[in-house]
Order: C-alpha cells, then sequence, then structure tokens
C-alpha cells in the first residue's frame, strides 16, 4: 500500500487547504502517525482504501495499534469508517482536484460534522468517553452471554 514519493506526486496532482488541521484535539501520538499517513494515500475527496492491515504494514505498527489509533481518529470527526477497510477524511482535510471542490464539501456537510461548530476538544472526549462505554457494554453482555449458555453434557449409555 505504500507508495514512494515520486510515484504519489506522478500519480494525482491534488489540492487541499488542510485547515481543519487547526481543530484537531490532543490525539495519542500513534494518531498522528496513522493520520499524517492517511493523507498520504487517501484519492481526491478524501476517500482511503486500505485495511488495518495494509494500514499497520505501511507504518510499521501492529493492527491492533492502527484500531486503537482509528478510534481517536473517529472521535475527533477527522476520519469516518464506512467499511471494512474504506475510510473517508473529513472534508476540511482531505486533498481534493480544485478549492471550489473542497469548499462545497465542507458547505455539504451537516452542522454536527463541522469541526468549527462547538468546542472540538469536548466533542473529541465526549465521543471518546461514549466509545469506550459502549465497548465495555458489549464486552459484559458478551461475558454474561457466555457464562448463561448451559453447557451440554455427553450422555453415555450403559452398554
Amino acid at each position: 500500500m505504500t507508495v514512494t514519493a515520486g510515484e504519489w506526486v506522478a500519480r494525482r496532482p491534488l489540492w487541499g487547504s488542510f485547515n481543519g488541521l487547526a481543530y484537531v484535539p490532543r490525539l495519542p501520538p500513534t494518531g498522528y502517525t496513522l493520520l499524517l499517513h492517511l493523507l498520504t494515500e487517501q484519492e481526491p475527496g478524501g476517500l482511503v482504501v486500505a485495511t488495518h492491515e495494509e494500514l499497520g504494514e505501511g507504518l510499521a505498527m501492529d493492527r491492533v495499534l492502527i484500531s486503537r489509533a482509528m478510534q481517536h481518529l473517529v472521535a475527533a470527526r477527522l476520519v469516518t469508517v464506512l467499511r471494512r477497510g474504506r475510510y473517508q477524511l473529513h472534508p476540511s482535510i482531505a486533498a481534493f482536484s480544485t478549492p471550489k471542490e473542497q469548499q462545497q464539501a465542507i458547505r455539504a456537510l451537516p452542522i454536527e460534522m463541522r469541526l468549527d461548530e462547538g468546542d472540538f476538544e469536548e466533542e473529541y472526549e465526549r465521543r471518546l468517553l461514549q466509545h469506550q462505554e459502549e465497548k465495555a457494554r458489549k464486552a459484559e453482555q458478551r461475558k454474561v452471554t457466555s457464562i448463561s449458555r448451559p453447557r451440554l453434557q455427553s450422555v453415555r449409555g450403559n452398554g
């Protein structure tokens, strides 16, 4: 998945103002590393097509670290997970063919997805906490489900 600088330049001349980077909250170091890598791997309009394994290979990081870092980028609204292996960068940080395309993409955003609305630090913290609580709730559900399942015992005939 990783490309050389020469391949990247020859492949796609893109434009980006990256003004949205002013609204990046305090992320863990792996979050910044992953964000910068996603910026280099994007297609016009901010689409990144790569699995966590491929992203990890490009950064020499374990897939688990990529997953943890991605949670922070999603909570910060910088990345949207479309489905496995497909991620959309926020229009404020995505590269486009022209400035006009970026402006149109930003104007088309719902107000709650704009990075310049509200307190981006507080919003990030709230979303991250919400994600962690949901994850803990699901883990507890799995634990309760596995405990409450009756175990089948084999019945041996006396023959």
